[in-house]
């Protein structure tokens, strides 16, 4: 009874090992997805933001340049308007000159009239009454002169009206001329001015709405980064969390060794794969080396290449827990694991075709975590393995072959 109840005691506690293993897995496959997803977010929204606000820069300077053109337009009709207000009091100015001059003439004509309808009624009588009313001849004849000079007067003061009058008439018309180009001029500026303004509307309305829509990106990236500091705080919270139970395996690990029982040998053993002095195995059991860390081109490779199939086992080089299982993208390691080794090297497996083993998953030496296969930046199937002094980037990567056996 007794080593049922203790059996049924280790399932559970095997159980719950195996549920938290998997809980961290998924989680930390969810966020490093979701941050995936956010980043390439982040990254379209602000690329779109750009161009947007490069839109709105150029509708903007648009709207600056029709502005300028409508000030200019609205200087020239203003100057037309003070030529026409000139023009037109010109044009009144002449016309109350017509008006006096008409006056002037016709006063003049009526009493030229009047006298020569006193001449015309009076006829020779007019003469003889001169005549007998004269002392003399000489007097006589003044008086005929003075009455021909005064209708010459007349005649001529009229005449000179007449020429005034049609000079100022001629004026008026110039004038009048003058104007009616002035008022054609302002009233097509005014024309050019509305369209202007018609097109600085249509283009501020396109600026406001690019405006909008660069606030609304604006809040998408702050809404966005919000979301990746939270998960950035759940990552490192789950990352605290892998690294406890990395130093739980490793203590474990180590306890074992020392009272004499070496797992990882006994997980060589069982993988068919000799150990190297540095505790390292084969990551595949066949396969030749098709790369190492610099291609024959010279160009700097940093890992070991193995020439497998897809769908090849791969197997953990050594004891370790898993801190990376993930797609790294079409254009990178395509999916790839990476494992924390209790010796605090780390070795990265890449290009799989599929994935075994999960993040915060305890691995033994020669245990199966993924299968080889070309996604990524791959050229071709085959097994691409690295080997790191610690978690960080490219420049932390050592020569693979001096652990492998």
């Amino acid at each position: 009874m007794k080593k049922i109840y203790f059996k049924v005691i280790s399932i559970l506690i095997i159980a719950t090992i195996i549920l938290n293993a998997v809980s961290i897995s998924y989680a930390a496959s969810s966020i490093s997805s979701q941050k995936n997803e956010l980043n390439q977010k982040i990254q379209e929204t602000k690329d779109n933001l750009n161009e947007v606000n490069s839109q709105k820069e150029e509708s903007q300077n648009k709207v600056n340049d029709l502005s300028s053109q409508i000030d200019s337009y609205e200087s020239q009709i203003n100057s037309l308007k003070s030529e026409i207000e000139t023009k037109t009091n010109e044009v009144q100015e002449l016309q109350k000159k017509l008006d006096e001059l008409e006056a002037e003439r016709e006063k003049n004509q009526n009493l030229l009239d009047e006298r020569l309808v006193t001449l015309y009624e009076a006829g020779e009588v007019s003469y003889l009454d001169m005549l007998l009313s004269s002392t003399d001849l000489t007097e006589f004849i003044s008086s005929y002169y003075m009455i021909e000079t005064l209708t010459a007067a007349d005649k001529e003061l009229i005449q000179n009206l007449e020429n005034d009058k049609k000079e100022i008439a001629e004026t008026q018309e110039k004038v009048n001329s003058s104007l009616s180009e002035i008022e054609t001029k302002k009233t097509e500026l005014e024309s050019v001015q509305q369209e202007l303004s018609k097109a600085k509307n249509e283009e501020q309305t396109k600026v406001d709405e690019l405006t909008e829509q660069s606030h609304d990106l604006e809040s998408d990236v702050e809404e966005y980064e919000k979301k990746m500091k939270e998960l950035d705080a759940k990552e490192k919270a789950q990352e605290a969390a892998l690294q406890k139970k990395y130093e739980e395996a490793k203590k474990k690990a180590e306890q074992g060794n020392s009272s004499g029982s070496s797992s990882s040998s006994g997980s060589s053993s069982g993988s068919g794969s000799s150990v190297s002095s540095k505790g390292f195995i084969r990551p595949v059991k066949s396969g030749s080396i098709t790369a190492t860390m610099y291609y024959s081109s010279g160009k700097y490779h940093g890992a070991v290449d193995f020439g497998v199939s897809t769908g090849t086992p791969v197997y953990a080089a050594a004891d370790g827990i898993v801190v990376t299982s993930t797609w790294g993208g079409s254009d990178s390691y395509g999916y790839y694991i990476k494992i924390k080794h209790y010796n605090g090297l780390y070795t990265l497996y890449a290009h799989g075709s599929s994935l075994v083993a999960s993040v915060g998953q305890e691995v033994k030496q020669g245990q199966l975590i993924m299968y080889s296969g070309n996604t990524g930046n791959s050229t071709g199937p085959h097994l691409h393995f690295e080997v790191r002094v610690s978690p960080g980037g490219y420049s932390n990567r050592v020569n693979p072959l001096n652990y492998l056996p």
